[in-house]
């Protein structure tokens, strides 16, 4: 059985690691990997930020690809990057175990619980102030007094869950996304925070999702609090009573029935919950996966229809992609638009799922416009995927051909 890496999407830095750099690829293609020592199988997590991508493998080990002008990439910046490579430096000798993804910075979290960072810090997201330095492209070592169990980047911030189910938050505040503010009346969140700080409210916490300007936080007992921006409702709290809160909230009234695994995107959400995908959030490029579900109602935790058993989600920025598990069969045909191609092919276990926004070709569906509710890629028939992944307006898949 041979495994492949795949691409699709935006591509005007290189994100896609086709070793070109073009505008988009509206269709996935192959990844040539034979450059570098990352071996598709041994793949275990795949994420990108606005213009680069970071992938982990089985050993421990981070490549990258992309957009490299604040070092985000990990090399210094004199040096592009359309093709994987190994990031080393610190990196070289330690066991990562989780990579995330701001902007245009990244983070990579490893099997002893330290933290090591880089690539932009002008909000403080790194947990230096800016005035020590504006960006980096070597990974650094964040030192702190209790051990990481868990990271994620959203546009300017970074939250961290610890070891102690606590959450320290560092970097742009100005939505209230830190979730620092202490009083009860008001709004006045701390505008950058340059050291990592622990949110006071919040315990027994499992995980974070960084978006734009809004963090979600997860219980143990799989409660969800929120806070930052809520414009567009990616807070799950009404949008007419609530429009930013710098307090994190317990969301009401939600109770899913089984643990919850949350993806952010810049102002949306996607949970997958015992096989099955919810969202809430912004709907402008339709990635809550409805063409009917308007503001000012997509506040409100809805599941996604017409999906088959999902095991694994990632949201983009504005679009989203989902693994189907393997108890899901059925046949049918589809057209390709951009070659009017017919193909047969089996959508049963191992197939992906797409929605949302769609100008780079984010869905790969071989159209720019947007894909209003979950449509299946269409590629060949002979292949099951194993991963999905994505970055602002790009996206990935492992997949294995029998």
């Amino acid at each position: 059985m041979s495994y492949y890496l795949i691409s699709w999407g935006a591509n005007s830095h290189g994100q896609l690691g086709q070793g070109v750099q073009t505008e988009e690829c509206v269709l996935p293609r192959e990844v040539d990997l034979s450059g570098c020592s990352l071996e598709s199988r041994k793949i275990i997590k795949i994420t990108g930020g606005a213009g680069h991508t970071l992938i982990l493998d089985n050993g421990g080990r981070v490549y990258s690809s992309g957009w490299n002008n604040k070092g985000q990439a990990g090399f210094p910046v004199t040096e592009e990057s359309f093709s994987f490579r190994q990031i080393e430096g610190k990196l070289k000798e330690k066991c990562v175990v989780d990579v995330a993804c701001g902007w245009d910075c990244s983070a990579a979290l490893t099997i002893d619980g330290t933290l090591f960072l880089w690539g932009s810090n002008c909000f403080g997201q790194l947990g230096k102030h800016p005035n020590t330095f504006q960006w980096i492209y070597e990974p650094f070592e964040v030192i702190l007094d209790r051990k990481i169990k868990r990271v994620s980047m959203g546009l300017r911030h970074t939250a961290l869950v610890t070891d102690d189910r606590k959450v320290l938050v560092a970097g742009s505040g100005n939505k209230g996304q830190l979730g620092l503010n202490s009083k009860k009346d008001g709004f006045s969140g701390k505008c950058e925070m340059h050291t990592f700080t622990e949110v006071p409210t919040l315990r027994n916490i499992k995980n974070v999702a960084c978006g734009q300007h809004h963090t979600v936080a997860i219980t143990e007992d799989d409660n969800l609090y929120a806070f930052g921006d809520n414009k567009y409702g990616q807070l799950g709290l009404n949008t007419d009573v609530i429009s930013k809160t710098s307090i994190p909230i317990l969301l009401p009234d939600v109770r899913f029935d089984s643990s919850v695994e949350i993806e952010s995107g810049w102002s949306h959400i996607i949970a997958l919950t015992g096989s099955r995908v919810f969202s809430w959030g912004r709907n402008t490029y339709r990635q809550l996966g409805s063409a009917t579900f308007e503001d000012p109602l997509s506040w409100r935790i809805t599941r996604v229809e017409d999906l088959p058993t999902i095991d694994q989600v990632s949201a983009g920025s504005e679009h989203n992609v989902v693994l189907t598990s393997n108890n899901y069969l059925n046949i049918s045909n589809k057209t390709i638009s951009s070659s009017n191609k017919t193909i047969n092919y089996i959508t049963g276990g191992g197939r992906i799922f797409c929605w949302g926004w769609n100008e780079h070709g984010n869905c790969g569906t071989g159209h720019t416009r947007d894909v209003k509710a979950p449509e299946q890629l269409p590629y060949s028939s002979n292949f099951t995927a194993t991963l999905v992944g994505s970055g602002a307006g790009h996206s990935f898949a492992v997949i294995n051909k029998a």
